[in-house]
This record gives structure tokens, sequence and C-alpha cells, in this order.
């Protein structure tokens, strides 16, 4: 597996030999490492965990260029279905979908899940988080945006994720003592790599905090754009 992360909570991923992005917010991501989406020849998939515009992104715009395939909430792809996309795989909480040598499992998030609309905000559905799990490569867990919950132990229990794409910016998700929490006590990551943070000034935790704090597996802090074999 290939993982390279492109700020925010935006990665893309290669694994099972096909290209996938998750939360792909590129436009207005101050972290967004510049040019890389003239590197991809191709997405196969993109995957959305809530309907926040920081997450969903460019998610309608890459899909029309690419002829992606969107993974996520039924309400989300039903709005983009509104939008032209015709490429979608609708899902909800606890379902997986397997398309391409890869599957998609959608686990519980705590947070919300909206988009703006003529000022005001229009529900996506509920928020998720991401098993992506494909045969003879690590298991992937995106965690989406979330507080820590007790459940974390149950997801763990039964997909056992190796890597984590863990929040912990603080004021929208958990801050790093309770993303370390739940990386100490429910999860058992051998690759962990903290996502949201740093984006905007109201993210205010910080990804040293963070590792200094965790006590099993591995921290990396990698610069938007740059690749991580896995």
């Amino acid at each position: 597996m290939k993982l390279t992360w492109l700020g925010h909570s935006a990665f893309h991923v290669e694994m099972a030999g096909k290209s996938v992005l998750i939360d792909p917010f590129f436009s207005g991501n101050g972290t967004y490492p510049e040019g890389f989406e003239d590197r991809l020849d191709r997405v196969d998939y993109i995957v959305v965990t809530h309907g926040h515009e920081d997450h969903l992104g460019d998610t309608l715009r890459l899909a029309q260029k690419f002829g992606s395939t969107v993974v996520s909430m039924f309400e989300i792809c039903m709005y983009l279905g509104g939008q032209g996309i015709e490429k979608l795989e609708p899902m909800n909480i606890g379902g997986t979908v397997k398309s391409g040598g890869i599957s998609f499992t959608m686990v519980n998030a705590q947070h919300s899940s909206a988009i703006m609309q003529d000022g005001k905000p229009v529900t996506m559905g509920d928020p998720a988080g991401y098993i992506l799990k494909a045969d003879g490569e690590k298991t992937l867990y995106h965690l989406g945006d979330t507080e820590i919950f007790s459940d974390m132990a149950l997801i763990q229990r039964i997909h056992k994720p190796q890597i984590g794409l863990v929040p912990m910016g603080d004021r929208f998700t958990m801050g790093p003592e309770t993303a370390a929490m739940a990386c100490n006590e429910f999860l058992e990551f051998d690759t962990i790599v903290p996502i949201h943070w740093g984006t905007f000034d109201l993210l205010t935790g910080q990804p040293e905090d963070f590792k200094a704090k965790v006590q099993r597996g591995d921290v990396r802090l990698p610069k938007p754009g740059e690749a991580m074999e896995l």
C-alpha cells in the first residue's frame, strides 16, 4: 500500500492496483500539496466520510474529471447523483461494499454532517469512518471526524486495522489527549497518522503533543504530498 497525506483529512491510497482518494479537500485547503492532482492519471474511487465542505471538498469536480466511483453515505451519494454523478456506491453504517478488489466498510463516527445551501445547513446523513481492506494489503481505518468513543474497541476487534488515520486537531474532533487515549486503550494500530490539524487557526491540537502521548504504534508525521509505503 502506498499512502499519501494531502493535508487536513485528505489522502491518496494505492491498494489492490486501484487509485483511491479519501475526503479530497483540495480547493481552499492551505495544506494541500499544490500540483498533486496533476500527478494522477486516474482515480478509481472517492471515499467521503461526511458532508462538511472540508471533507466533501472537490469530490464533485474530481468524480466528473476522472469518472470515479463515489463511495459514501446514502444521502451524500443522492446529492451527488443530483449533480450528475452516475457511478455511486451508496451505503450506511455497518455496511460493506466490495468493488475492484477492495472492501469498503462504513463504521461509526461521533460528529455531524451537513452542507451549506443558501446560507442554511442541509443534513447529509450521518458522519462515518471507513475501513479499507484488500487481499495481501494492510487494513486501513480512516476515522473521519470524531470524538473518542468506547466502541472503537469493537471496531478494532472486528476489523483489526493496522493503519490508523486519526483526527486530533481539537474543537471539531478529538484533541491530542483523547486521540492518544483512543490509540492506547481502544485501538491497536501498527502505524498512526494524525490528521485534521493545522489547516485552520481554530484547530489548536499539535501532532507532536499527540505523538508524545501515544504509547503503542508508530506515529508518522509526513509532510503533505509525502508518500509512505506501508
